[in-house]
């Protein structure tokens, strides 16, 4: 019994013990269980913290009525902070046009519906910042507690967007209203054609969609605009201008000047560019280079033509040993045409010389106007002989009359290429050395240059040396013209005229030094020498008592566009003491072809009180309408109008025209070149009242002046 006893116990002990480990297993298991469960609670809670806490995009938690619960630090890029917000509503936040959409959407988050939608909200410091909130429902037991709201900042992004929407239609508006065409290429098919582009070609955008490049292009630069094509989209060149020949749909053809680049188009490289019609461009460069290189009187080829022609025919004649002939022409008396008939018939002589120069040349060889009344013939792969026959027959068909039965002759000068020079320069010198030893021969013949001809030309500079020292050496004098009131018959001014008393060959004219003092720059200290001489002069009549006068003085060209001209004037004036109004600065009419420069100096000059005329009036090219401009007193009437007023009605009618308007312009008018008493009588009768010339008196010097005007103010 006590055996059954002790096993029972032993078996309910085992059992125990078997129930004990097993709750002891389970309960290990369930605090293994709750311990995962909860690090796993704790890992989540971080990932949720991380996220919430460290999301660039701001976080907030609402209850059901919008109220914040909550939010990350996020909320900072507005300028708020977490504190600022708890228990507020979202509403005063809203700008007052987005309050109820925004309401709307919330409700809908409230209702278990997630929404996105944009909106703008006044961030702390009153700014408005635009945002994207999305609205989610927050679930507790199946039941919405509250919602959560994620906001982005969008207003970068938003402005970008406008921007882009600004610049885009900026760019529209641009390239549709271009002046320049723009286009898209792609395949040899146009992809996209602004307005312009219908405009140059005539064609409507759809028609130019649907044409094949090929209809489009001159079949002459198709080629070169397929190899540039091929170069743009194989990248060997980024970018290509080039000129293409066009037909437009009226079938005329246009010059188009097209840039070009490739792009990615529709996924596939395209070239996209402008086009400009440069065709009336083109004719007006080819028209300026025509005039660059063609005298515009006759049209013939000028002296820039020359030189290129020349310097281009020296390289193929040397390469090739051969030669050519170069003649220099200068018409014999044709100043005295211009003179005698006037600049109009001058210019149509000189056409009808270069009409029938031509007749004599074959088309190798080439005619040009080197300047004024020179005409030079450039005669190709040519020997001596052929030179001398063209010269020859130049001088033969020149002899036959002209216009009005005018006769002019010319000289002509000939050089030879390689034998007399073998550049421009050297054949075009040693042309015009010849030209003037021919004119010394008595003209109209030719002569081919010669190594005599440099001892004349060294004579030249003989005297170019000699004219230097002249000043120095105090050779020149000045000549006085009496100028004559008609009405009283005495002396109101004189005429100053520079002569040359050379010591070995006496007094040289001035019209055989004066070009060569222009030409070597000496005319500027011989003009001043002789305003200081005259006024000199003048004050010395004065002192000693005779009347005083007024002494004009020639002003060369040269001089006139110095830019110191007034300053000279005004410190002579200083030295001598001479009242300004005592002294004449005479012009020729040909320098006021410089309008501005002409205006801007004579002003200086009348500042100083000196008084200005323009001299040889009626031969120049200045246009009446700048005349009103200029502060002249006195316009002098050329003699060349003069010889023949008595008897010639065209001289009378400009003579009686210019007196005319120098009094309605208030000026005073003078005549040159009077030689008899009917000229005299007929210019007071037209209310000219002064005039100068050998019926009066011929150029004397400084006594002999002296002598006419104590007798002329004796009357």
């Amino acid at each position: 019994m006590r055996e059954i006893l002790f096993h029972n116990t032993v078996y309910l002990f085992a059992v125990l013990a078997s129930i004990l480990a097993i709750l002891l297993l389970v309960t290990a298991m369930f605090v293994r269980k709750i311990s995962r469960q909860s690090q796993q609670l704790q890992i989540n809670e971080q990932y949720y913290k991380s996220l919430f806490e460290h999301n660039p995009d701001i976080i907030i938690t609402f209850d059901v009525k919008g109220h914040f619960l909550n939010a990350n630090k996020a909320v900072s890029l507005f300028g708020y902070t977490v504190e600022d917000l708890i228990h507020k509503s979202f509403v005063p936040l809203l700008i007052p046009k987005d309050v109820e959409p925004a309401m709307n959407k919330f409700r809908k988050a409230v209702s278990g519906e997630v929404s996105t939608y944009e909106c703008t909200i006044f961030d702390k410091e009153g700014n408005q910042k635009d945002i994207q909130a999305t609205n989610i429902p927050i679930y507790e037991n199946n039941k919405i507690i509250g919602v959560y709201g994620i906001i982005k900042d969008i207003t970068d992004h938003k402005m970008a967007q406008k921007n882009l929407i600004e610049a885009e239609a900026k760019y529209r508006s641009l390239v549709e209203n271009s002046l320049v065409g723009v286009y898209i290429l792609q395949n040899q098919k146009l992809m996209y054609v602004n307005p312009r582009i219908c405009e140059i070609t005539g064609y409507g955008e759809e028609e130019l969609l649907d044409l094949d490049l090929a209809n489009l292009i001159n079949p002459k630069d198709f080629s070169l605009v397929i190899e540039n094509l091929t170069k743009l989209l194989t990248n060997q060149e980024s970018t290509i201008t080039s000129q293409y020949r066009i037909i437009r749909k009226d079938k005329s053809v246009i010059t188009l000047e097209i840039y070009g680049s490739s792009i990615e188009y529709n996924g596939q490289t395209a070239v996209i560019g402008t086009v400009i019609d440069v065709t009336e461009r083109l004719k007006t460069e080819k028209m300026i280079k025509h005039m660059a290189y063609h005298d515009q009187l006759t049209g013939l080829p000028n002296r820039y033509l020359l030189r290129e022609k020349i310097n281009g025919l020296v390289k193929r004649s040397s390469e090739k040993q051969g030669s050519f002939a170069l003649l220099f022409l200068d018409l014999d008396r044709f100043k005295a045409v211009n003179d005698r008939f006037g600049h109009e018939v001058g210019d149509k002589l000189l056409i009808e010389i270069a009409h029938r120069l031509k007749r004599l040349v074959n088309d190798n060889d080439m005619i040009s106007r080197y300047g004024g009344d020179e005409f030079t013939i450039l005669l190709s792969h040519t020997n001596v002989d052929r030179a001398r026959d063209v010269a020859q027959s130049i001088l033969t068909h020149l002899s036959e009359p002209f216009l009005h039965e005018i006769f002019v002759t010319p000289s002509i000068g000939i050089s030879i290429f390689p034998d007399h020079g073998e550049t421009f320069d050297s054949l075009i010198k040693k042309a015009d050395l010849a030209m003037y030893f021919a004119k010394s021969l008595g003209k109209n013949n030719f002569q081919i240059f010669t190594d005599n001809l440099n001892e004349e030309s060294t004579c030249v500079l003989e005297l170019e040396s000699q004219l230097r020292k002249a000043l120095q050496r105090q050779e020149f004098i000045l000549f006085y013209q009496p100028q004559i009131n008609l009405e009283t018959n005495q002396m109101v001014g004189a005429e100053a005229l520079i002569r040359w008393n050379h010591p070995e060959k006496g007094l040289i004219a001035p019209y055989k030094f004066i070009p060569l003092a222009e030409e070597s720059g000496l005319i500027i200290p011989i003009g001043e020498w002789a305003i200081r001489t005259a006024c000199q002069q003048n004050k010395k009549w004065q002192e000693e008592g005779l009347p005083p006068i007024t002494i004009a003085v020639n002003i060369s060209a040269r001089q006139f566009f110095q830019s110191n001209l007034p300053d000279v004037v005004r410190k002579i004036l200083q030295e001598t003491e001479l009242e300004p109004k005592y002294l004449e600065i005479e012009i020729t009419e040909s320098m006021t072809m410089d309008v501005e420069t002409a205006i801007t100096t004579l002003n200086e000059l009348k500042k100083i009180g000196v008084t200005i005329s323009i001299d040889d009036f009626g031969t120049g090219y200045s246009s009446l309408n700048y005349l009103k401009r200029f502060p002249i007193d006195r316009l002098k009437i050329d003699q060349s109008f003069i010889h023949e007023c008595t008897n010639d009605i065209n001289d009378q009618t400009i003579i009686k025209t210019v007196i005319l308007m120098a009094h309605l312009l208030k000026l005073q008018v003078i005549a040159e070149g009077v030689e008899t008493k009917e000229q005299a009588a007929f210019l007071l009768q037209q209310n000219c009242m002064e005039a100068q010339g050998y019926y009066f008196s011929k150029p004397v010097p400084v006594e002999e002046l002296e002598k006419y005007l104590i007798g002329s103010n004796k009357n």
